[in-house]
C-alpha cells in the first residue's frame, strides 16, 4: 500500500486502493480491512487521510512528528 500510495502522488480512495492490491472491492469487508491496515498507517505516521476515505503517503518527517506530539 505504501509504495502504490507514493507512485500516485495524491490521495487515493480506499476502495481503489483495495481494487489494486488485490482484492475484491465487492465484498464490503475486504475494504473495511484494507481502511484499517491504512489507519494503523495513520497512526504510525507514514500516511495521511483527508477527506475521509482518502488516503495519500504522508510528508517526510511527520511520522517523527507524530511520535513527538505523542510523547514518545
Amino acid at each position: 500500500m505504501l509504495v502504490l500510495l507514493a507512485g500516485a502522488g495524491r490521495a487515493v480512495k480506499v476502495q481503489d486502493i483495495t481494487a489494486a492490491i488485490g482484492e475484491d472491492v465487492s465484498q464490503g469487508r475486504r475494504v473495511e480491512t484494507t481502511r484499517s491496515r491504512l489507519k494503523a498507517l495513520v497512526r504510525e505516521g507514514r500516511v495521511v487521510e483527508g477527506p475521509t476515505a482518502w488516503f495519500a503517503i504522508a510528508p517526510a518527517g511527520a511520522g517523527a512528528q507524530q511520535r513527538e506530539d505523542a510523547g514518545e
